[in-house]
């Protein structure tokens, strides 16, 4: 008679009614107060998919540690550190290291300072043990969980630079404007001079005029590159 599969509770941080992946990663805890990156680490330790977790000084000896072990993540305590500086610090001895910082103040401009230093993720100050997990297992995996309102403002950034960065358009006359969305249409040389009660040569003129403003050689160039701010708006 066949015997049933053996079972056994989840572990911790383990989703329910799955049998959890060996432990793969390595993770280190940086904090200059010994309290603090040791009861972190033994909040992360037998978690899941957590491998070896190790507490660290922000020191010179701590650094040499940190280059010894080459942890997958780094959980930097930022209460008495800059993000630069710390990232800086540790990614010179573990290059390939995701970092996370936590003790942050969840507020725009701290947030997009660790962004900007290279962290991979954050954990609030008001945070507990499930997600400081949490937000290791989503460095080691490429994601990061925030706030809607973090979120919210990393949109509103973004948008702001691709504005920044979207070249503007030259300023065309409303003639030079009128023709090109004519072509656009698909009406010849011929047809947009009878539309316009001009004549092809003075079409030709002003073509030729778009098409220098744009920096492009052929209508379809001129059109395609008319019409991109009406696609984004």
């Amino acid at each position: 008679m066949p015997q049933p599969a053996a079972t056994r509770a989840p572990g911790l941080g383990e989703p329910a009614g799955q049998l959890a992946a060996p432990g793969v990663l390595r993770v280190a805890v940086a904090s200059a107060v010994r309290l603090v990156r040791d009861g972190l680490t033994l909040s992360l330790r037998g978690r899941f998919r957590i491998k070896q977790v190790h507490a660290v000084d922000v020191d010179e000896p701590g650094f040499a540690v940190l280059a010894r072990l080459r942890p997958d993540v780094v959980l930097i305590d930022l209460g008495t550190m800059q993000p630069g500086s710390a990232a800086a610090a540790v990614k010179a001895v573990c290059p390939s290291a995701h970092l996370v910082a936590f003790a942050l103040a969840e507020v725009d401009q701290a947030v997009f300072a660790c962004a900007a230093a290279g962290f991979s993720g954050y954990v609030p100050r008001d945070s507990g043990a499930k997600e400081l997990h949490r937000a290791v297992l989503d460095a080691a995996d490429g994601r990061m969980h925030c706030a809607p309102h973090i979120a919210a403002a990393m949109f509103g950034r973004l948008a702001d630079l691709m504005r920044r960065n979207t070249p503007s358009l030259p300023m065309l006359t409303g003639r030079e404007r009128e023709i090109p969305e004519l072509a656009e249409q698909g009406c010849s040389n011929k047809d947009i001079a009878r539309r316009l009660s001009i004549s092809s040569a003075t079409v030709k003129n002003h073509m030729h005029s778009v098409l220098q403003k744009l920096q492009v050689s052929r209508r379809g160039q001129a059109v395609a590159r008319l019409r991109a701010p009406r696609l984004e708006a």
